[in-house]
């Protein structure tokens, strides 16, 4: 049993559960075709994540007709004490070291998506029902019944240090910029495209898959300069795996800073060009970043130049630089700056919660509670050499 990912001439990438002779497993594939909108790795971690149920019943042999359909239940040992013990242990196998168990979030995860599943499935047959049935409240009562058995089963998630630092302090954001800012007289094109994904993300915040899916005619220069991150429709031309995708809001960001607009003009006009012309496909690429062969940067690419950023300049910048750390450095400079001009705390949130391209509000607690504890640490030195006369 696996998951594969089939490329459709639309440009998407969607998976698709084969059992063992190789042959699609209708339901769970049904069911991710009603999920359609959501990204392509979010399909994916959805299918694998059935993946395990089937495994389970196939172990088992459990038939899911019958036992959601025709009446011949399941039964609270199989959920509780085989399905979910079975959901909780770690399945890969391609790790030198095996784990007992996966993490929390994951083990939850897991449990999501197999509860939105039993939900689909039972709702589907019961939309198909005569209106007239006498089996409409059994099915329901019984589906009530399944979902209050998984959600019993949630883990509450280990307390995390919310204090801890995620992002770079000033001292090491400048040493970043120092490390990635190309020299005079550097005519290296990969130079001065790390510089430019490394001022984005500090810049903007941009995600990953942010980053790699700007195009050239999304970067506005002149009187008013400004950069548009906005979701397009898969493009069939990109093979990279995983695509990088815009996940959430898109938003148009003001570049207000003359040098990063001068930087960029140079780094399209030439650097840029430069790359491109080393092109050999047929393809006429007009995504922003490239890789030294003209072709669109991956994802791992760009995960493997941090890497070695960081074992190159260890000793200067510290074990966490990575795209997540500048999105978080970027937030929580911008929370500073808005709570220092006097914004209040819920325009704060929905102030970064565009300039992130966020969807909910409290996504951005976490950068709220850490510079409230800064400011409540700050007064309580004062209050402290208040008191010792220091």
């Amino acid at each position: 049993m696996k998951v594969d990912v089939v490329l459709h001439e639309s440009g998407e990438f969607l998976p698709i559960l084969l059992d063992d002779e190789g042959m699609p497993i209708p339901v769970p594939n049904e069911f991710i075709l009603s999920k359609r909108a959501s990204s392509s790795n979010t399909l994916i971690r959805n299918l694998r994540e059935l993946k395990l149920l089937y495994q389970w019943m196939q172990i088992h042999k459990i038939d899911l007709y019958g036992r959601l359909i025709q009446k011949k239940q399941f039964t609270e040992a199989e959920i509780v004490g085989s399905l979910v013990e079975y959901l909780r242990k770690d399945h890969e196998t391609k790790h030198r070291t095996i784990k007992i168990a996966v993490r929390p979030d994951t083990f939850n995860q897991r449990l999501i998506t197999i509860k939105q599943f039993i939900n689909w499935y039972i709702e589907t047959y019961i939309g198909n029902l005569p209106f007239t049935s006498d089996h409409y409240q059994y099915y329901v009562e019984y589906k009530k019944r399944l979902i209050s058995l998984l959600d019993r089963c949630f883990i509450n998630s280990p307390p995390t240090n919310r204090t801890l630092a995620k992002g770079l302090t000033d001292s090491e954001q400048s040493n970043l910029i120092k490390l990635t800012r190309p020299n005079k007289g550097n005519k290296n094109p990969i130079d001065h495209r790390n510089y430019i994904m490394v001022m984005l993300m500090l810049s903007f915040g941009f995600r990953p898959g942010e980053l790699l899916s700007l195009k050239v005619e999304d970067i506005q220069l002149g009187g008013i300069s400004s950069i548009r991150v906005h979701r397009r429709l898969p493009d069939s031309r990109d093979i990279r795996r995983p695509r990088p995708q815009i996940k959430r809001n898109g938003r148009v960001l003001a570049i207000n800073d003359k040098s990063l607009a001068i930087a960029l003009d140079l780094y399209i006009t030439k650097w840029r060009e430069m790359l491109d012309e080393r092109n050999q496909t047929n393809i006429e690429w007009d995504y922003l970043i490239l890789n030294k062969d003209g072709t669109p940067l991956s994802l791992a690419s760009l995960t493997q130049y941090f890497q070695i950023l960081r074992n190159r300049h260890s000793k200067v910048l510290p074990a966490n630089v990575s795209p997540k750390s500048l999105r978080h450095t970027f937030s929580s400079s911008m929370e500073r700056l808005l709570r220092e001009a006097g914004i209040e705390e819920n325009n704060r949130k929905k102030t970064l919660a565009y300039l992130r391209g966020d969807s909910s509000l409290s996504s951005q607690d976490v950068y709220t509670f850490k510079e409230t504890e800064l400011e409540a640490n700050k007064y309580l030195g004062q209050y402290q050499r208040g008191i010792f006369g220091i």
